[in-house]
């Protein structure tokens, strides 16, 4: 099995990203696996692609290996593309100290109060990811993007799932959020899950020269 990082410690993303690979021989690692120290990098571009560019290519140096890294977010039309880069660190201003699920808590909250009163026709929003795949010397290989429009509701529902999704119901599911959705309905829709698929490819290209 080839080793592949995945530069992420969020146990939802390695998930979707080992359902996506599975056949190939492929092992996914969380910077946990790998035994040795990874940096810290400090996610500071302008752009989803830019984070993940950053991400990877310091992580496949440091590792020695392939590395995979995601940049995402959410941009509500309401409020002009926000948080967009700054989606998963939202509440930080007012909540500092939080992570994990605390944070998406936060950060939901936040989402809601910026909503209050908003209608449903103007609670458009757009989830999007980056996903930059590094050579072990740190070289980028592939940038691929995955979208997934769809509206904010007004209450959160469901317990799947991580950050926003409690409160993003996706256009193809227009009576259920992201959280009520199953792991599979949520891969064929989700904007990660669109990623993946195009850096799917790449994968099997790497897989088969190595």
């Amino acid at each position: 099995m080839i080793p592949l990082l995945f530069a992420t410690r969020n146990p939802g993303k390695l998930a979707e990203l080992r359902r996506l690979v599975a056949g190939l021989p492929l092992r996914v690692l969380s910077p946990d696996d790998v035994g040795r120290p990874l940096p810290e990098v400090e996610e500071d571009a302008a752009t989803f692609a830019g984070n993940a560019e950053k991400k990877a290519a310091a992580c496949a140096r440091a590792a020695g290996i392939h590395a995979l890294a995601d940049d995402s977010g959410i941009g509500i039309d309401a409020l002009y593309g926000l948080p967009g880069i700054r989606s998963a660190r939202w509440s930080e201003p007012e909540a500092p100290g939080l992570s994990g699920r605390e944070r998406d808590e936060a950060n939901n909250a936040k989402l809601l109060r910026a909503l209050d009163g908003v209608e449903g026709a103007l609670r458009g929003a757009e989830y999007k990811a980056v996903l930059v795949l590094a050579a072990p010397d740190g070289a980028i290989l592939a940038t691929v993007a995955g979208t997934c429009r769809g509206r904010i509701a007004e209450a959160r529902r469901g317990t799947g799932g991580f950050g926003y999704d409690p409160l993003f119901v996706p256009d193809e599911h227009p009576d259920r959020t992201m959280a009520e959705l199953s792991p599979g309905e949520k891969d064929a829709i989700s904007h990660r899950g669109r990623a993946f698929r195009e850096v799917l490819p790449h994968l099997r290209r790497l897989a088969a020269t190595l």
